[in-house]
């Protein structure tokens, strides 16, 4: 779909942190699942991140404030590795997604108000097409195709599930 100007700033800013971690030697994803309280996208399986406030100097900072605020890994523990094209949702954001390596001692924590839990997903099984499967909704009237991949926690759908796709189409 082409973007207008008008479009783009009509869309709520906002970025995530795609937490690259490694586990028994080889590199899993970071993600969380969003508390079942929360009114937008509760129980969703996502990224660290949100919308951009005004203190924050750039889009890095953003995801990487979040990232702070929703699970408590903090800046001095990943490294940004770059910025991957942003994207739309169905809901109104432009999502800019911020690849970080996490240090090998990194914490962080497993739930917050936001969070439900946190876990991982090794990059090899995400980068597998065999993994992935095409689900069928309606959107606002409209036949809507996405891709999803089930975790152990919940089906990976939606932005994130293309913000993986996006990401594991560079290796």
């Amino acid at each position: 779909m082409a973007q207008t100007p008008t479009t783009l700033h009509t869309l709520k800013q906002s970025a995530v942190l795609i937490p690259i971690v490694d586990v028994n030697a080889r590199a899993h994803l970071l993600f969380c699942k969003r508390s079942s309280e929360l009114p937008s996208h509760p129980s969703q399986i996502c990224f660290p991140g949100g919308k951009v406030e005004q203190q924050d100097s750039n889009i890095i900072n953003t995801a990487l404030r979040e990232t702070e605020e929703e699970i408590g890994l903090t800046i001095s523990e990943s490294q940004v590795l770059g910025i991957l094209p942003f994207m739309q949702t169905l809901t109104g954001y432009q999502i800019t997604p911020v690849v970080a390596s996490v240090q090998q001692d990194a914490t962080w924590v497993n739930q917050s108000d936001e969070v439900q839990h946190t876990f991982t997903v090794p990059l090899n099984q995400l980068s597998m097409a065999k993994n992935w499967r095409t689900f069928h909704f309606t959107n606002k009237g409209k036949p809507v195709s996405l891709d999803g991949f089930m975790t152990p926690h919940g089906l990976l759908w939606g932005a994130t599930a293309k913000i993986v796709k996006q990401f594991t189409a560079l290796f």
